[in-house]
């Protein structure tokens, strides 16, 4: 099976090996071994094998790997991960020990910034770093992210990135080089075939067994080390996701299948059990108690009950559920009647509600990974890692563009919509882009006017990081006015060009825009809507009080 993956064709990777371990570092964690000298020491080591996307999965994939190294380990088959059920929310809790809101890790942020090395909320690898000065820790990754964004710097960790088949040789390599105290792997391939197939998929099952295959791998290569007696072997999942829609499986929502993951625990003090009650922040604070060493008090993650045998008495404890928590912001409000009904006189040609289930126009094709997330109302859509693109309806008169939208913090700036036909073509069709950053609505008007050199640009200044804001752009033809609105305010009005014509036979994409395909939208969208009416004022009210604002 291994052969065959081998088989797709071998991709580049990108190997590091910091040692640049800072000097005079005072540590703020207080992970240490002080008060832990009760606890049996009999782990040296520790494997945490991540699996993109496998859920609880693992029950219905044949995995016959998995199934003899936990034989007498202790599983849990409703492990509860973080909401959304998004990667960098969730292995970022796995890692650091917290809820993904005190973390603050997203796809677009783990990507794009290192974490903070001074954070209340460091990572095992740091906190084993400061209590073991000398400690081998490595981490192989497919997502390049994980190294990249959501491990600190400067630590001395082994890194190195790579697709799945390829990170085994150098991971055995490693093992036959290095006595280990942590080594975690991220494996994606997974995740990949439940985006493009749907979770719990046969294609999706069997990259499943593919990965069994790589932990039966290296699991041999510890036996052969003569290491299985002292060392803690761990297997999770970050997430579950959806079936096939049409267009494939997705996540990011809190359904069963998106929310619970699989957890697997192996080891000399590890107790034969059905776990409860546990968490995917709990799985640090697990490694941390098996190797002796006391897990911050910033970490609101908790030793899993009766997975060691030597009990928790030394580990701090608060009471905690398993129950879905409670959202504290940006509640789903109920609806107020239904929407294409409520405003069927502004001529709304285009409705997305932006649910799982859709709909969705004819011709619309989904690009990347799209997650389904809380929304305004139900479920909104987050673009960051995709976009969706179909057929735009006429708009030769004019026309509004209604949505909500909940920025990054660390979105510097994302389109939301971009309406036109390809600027690649040699006479391009006239395109509109309107985009959102932390501290702006930007509306961009290309190739529209005869003086394309003085495109209609206007840039809204708007505070939007973090929290729903509702936008309206109006493009009245008959007055040659361009109007944005925001929070159900009017903010912006500016004067056509007299030579202004709209798009003819145009696309429409949601998320991107192919003038730029490289600013993405690290944002949730919501109800986004495309009317013919140029939008007016009591228009607006009625918007304000159809969301109860």
């Amino acid at each position: 099976m291994t052969t065959n993956m081998r088989s797709q064709g071998v991709h580049g990777h990108d190997k590091s090996a910091g040692e640049d371990r800072p000097h005079g570092w005072i540590s703020k964690c207080q992970g240490d071994r002080k008060g832990m000298d009760k606890l049996k020491k009999q782990t040296k080591r520790v494997i945490l094998f991540g699996i993109d996307g496998a859920g609880t999965f693992f029950e219905q994939a044949e995995t016959p790997n998995i199934d003899r190294i936990f034989k007498e380990g202790a599983v849990s088959n409703r492990t509860l991960t973080e909401l959304p059920s998004i990667s960098a929310e969730c292995w970022g809790s796995m890692l650091h020990g917290v809820d993904c809101t005190m973390h603050g890790l997203t796809n677009s942020i783990a990507g794009s910034v290192p974490y903070p090395s001074d954070s209340p909320y460091p990572s095992v690898f740091r906190v084993i770093r400061e209590a073991m000065p000398d400690a081998k820790l490595a981490s192989f990754c497919d997502w390049r992210s994980v190294n990249k964004g959501i491990i600190e710097e400067g630590l001395g960790v082994y890194k190195y990135n790579a697709k799945d088949y390829d990170l085994i040789e150098p991971a055995i390599e490693y093992i036959n080089e290095n006595d280990f105290t942590l080594l975690y792997f991220q494996f994606d391939s997974v995740d990949g075939k439940g985006h493009r197939f749907g979770y719990g998929s046969a294609e999706h099952l069997e990259m499943i067994t593919v990965n069994d295959g790589y932990i039966g791998r290296i699991v041999d290569a510890v036996e052969k080390r003569g290491w299985l007696s002292d060392t803690l072997i761990l297997v999770e999942a970050d997430h579950g996701g959806t079936p096939n829609n049409g267009e494939g499986g997705s996540h990011g929502g809190s359904t069963d299948a998106e929310k619970y993951v699989c957890f697997y625990a192996a080891g000399s003090n590890v107790c034969k059990t059905h776990l409860t009650n546990m968490r995917v922040r709990d799985t640090s604070p697990a490694i941390l108690h098996a190797l002796g060493i006391r897990q911050p008090d910033g970490w609101t993650g908790h030793v899993p009950e009766g997975l060691f045998a030597d009990g928790m008495d030394e580990i701090p404890k608060t009471e905690k559920s398993c129950d879905i928590p409670p959202r504290t912001a940006d509640v789903p409000m109920e609806e107020n009647g239904k929407y294409l009904t409520a405003f069927a006189d502004l001529d709304p040609v285009l409705y997305l509600p932006m649910e799982a289930d859709g709909p969705f126009p004819e011709g619309t094709k989904r690009h990347g990974k799209l997650y389904f997330v809380d929304g305004i109302r139900g479920q909104g859509i987050r673009l960051e890692d995709g976009y969706l693109s179909m057929p735009c309806p006429s708009l030769t008169d004019g026309f509004s563009l209604i949505c909500w939208v909940r920025p990054d913090a660390s979105l510097k700036r994302g389109i939301i919509a971009g309406i036109g036909a390809s600027v690649r073509n040699e006479d391009p069709e006239p395109v509109f882009c309107l985009s959102v950053g932390s501290d702006t609505v930007l509306l961009e008007e290309k190739g529209i006017s005869a003086k394309p050199a003085c495109p209609v640009k206007a840039a809204v200044p708007v505070n939007t990081a973090g929290k729903w804001i509702f936008l309206a752009l109006t493009v009245d033809i008959t007055n040659r006015k361009l109007t944005v609105w925001v929070d159900f305010d009017r903010v912006s009005v500016w004067d056509l060009p007299r030579d202004m014509r709209l798009p003819k036979d145009a696309g429409l994409f949601i998320g991107w825009e192919e003038a730029d395909l490289s600013c993405c939208l690290a944002a949730v969208l919501d109800d986004f809507c495309i009317c013919r009416k140029a939008l007016d004022s009591a228009d607006i009210k009625r918007f304000k009080e159809y969301y109860h604002r």
